[in-house]
């Protein structure tokens, strides 16, 4: 019989001649079956280009289908998909911008020790007034850690506890 050519883009068998093999990779339906294998792999942030271009599918809005399927040049990405691939990408963005500074990052605990400390030093040791208080009107008894009034007490004895936990003591 002789020798078969398998095209994995088409998923079929031919005859492998010349003739033959230049008929079928010149063909609508594996030019198209190539593209759309090679668009799994494109980027979030090219497919977000190129979908912003385009004008929504009609037909693919309404009826859910549309005859042209990956071919179509309108766009089937719907609004939540579009805001979605925005995210995508703005994730991808920041994940390269969030590198550590050259002396890594500072130590939490010293922090707010020396902005405590420089407090201090600025101010009367005996009258140390918080830094928020909120107004008088609002009930203090059920209000969460980060709407009490800050004091210097409060925060070295603080464990950081969960949020809401009613049975804590310790803030």
């Amino acid at each position: 019989m002789g020798k078969t050519y398998y095209c994995d883009y088409c998923d079929r068998f031919f005859k492998d001649d010349v003739e033959a093999r230049k008929k079928h990779l010149s063909s609508m339906q594996h030019v198209a079956n190539r593209e759309s294998h090679y668009s799994a792999y494109k980027d979030p942030e090219t497919v977000l280009r190129e979908e912003e271009r385009k004008t929504s599918c009609k037909r693919f809005m309404t009826g859910g289908e549309c005859a042209f399927g990956l071919g179509c040049r309108f766009s089937h990405f719907t609004p939540e998909m579009m805001w979605q691939l925005k995210q995508i990408v703005a994730m991808e963005r920041l994940k390269g911008s969030t590198e550590a500074p050259k002396g890594g990052w500072p130590n939490a605990e010293h922090v707010t020790m020396e902005f405590l400390e420089h407090r201090i030093a600025s101010s009367d040791v005996e009258d140390i007034s918080p830094i928020w208080c909120p107004s008088p009107a609002i009930g203090r008894s059920h209000l969460p850690p980060s709407l009490e009034s800050l004091t210097l007490e409060k925060i070295t004895r603080c464990t950081f506890c969960k949020w809401g936990d009613a049975t804590c003591t310790r803030c």
